[in-house]
């Protein structure tokens, strides 16, 4: 499956976009998606999509609107074409280095928030330092809604004693995603 992948403006962060199926179809065949909506429609539509305040800070330049707009109502891209809307449409407004990948170059979504690309664009890898807090906040959070499960029941076992400085010196000496990822508590289900 394909998608588009960029790095955000925000955060640096990385965000990836999956166009639905149905708007490609729209975009590649004969349009229609708004013909039951009256004269000047398209126009507001331009318009609103355009307008810092209704689009909270994040507006689309005009001519993605209208390329947007023409597309879905027209139809008649190609796919590539439609993929260059969508770009121009869902992803530029807030990241860049927008690419075409195949979905299965992402990494495990485990680590979804420690996502990074380097400042050109290019793969997605995973930010280890960014991973080692994300995991250690999982192993916290699930041992602590463990626990809070345990004190309602009265005769089940008892609340898990985290030993915090094995997991972090474990989580620290972690080589890979993979690895980290299986460091877990074990009397705690896997997520």
């Amino acid at each position: 499956m394909k998608a588009l992948v960029y790095t955000r403006h925000a955060d640096k962060g990385v965000s990836v976009c999956y166009p639905m199926a149905d708007l490609f179809a729209y975009m590649t065949r004969g349009g229609g998606y708004w013909n039951d909506r009256p004269r000047g429609f398209l126009d507001e539509l331009v318009r609103r999509k355009t307008c810092p305040v209704l689009q909270k800070g994040n507006p689309i330049t005009q001519e993605a609107a209208v390329k947007f707009v023409h597309a879905m109502q027209f139809g008649g891209l190609t796919t590539a074409e439609a993929w260059d809307v969508f770009r121009l449409h869902d992803c530029e407004r807030y990241g860049f280095n927008v690419d075409m990948i195949d979905t299965g170059e992402l990494p495990d979504r485990w680590f979804r928030d420690a996502w990074s690309r380097s400042a050109n664009g290019g793969p997605v890898s995973v930010d280890m330092g960014k991973a080692r807090v994300i995991q250690w906040e999982r192993i916290a959070d699930a041992v602590s809604r463990e626990n809070k499960r345990r004190e309602l029941d009265l005769f089940g076992p008892a609340p898990i004693r985290l030993r915090k400085t094995t997991y972090q010196t474990a989580i620290k000496h972690a080589r890979d995603e993979e690895e980290l990822r299986r460091i877990w508590v074990p009397s705690l289900p896997q997520l």
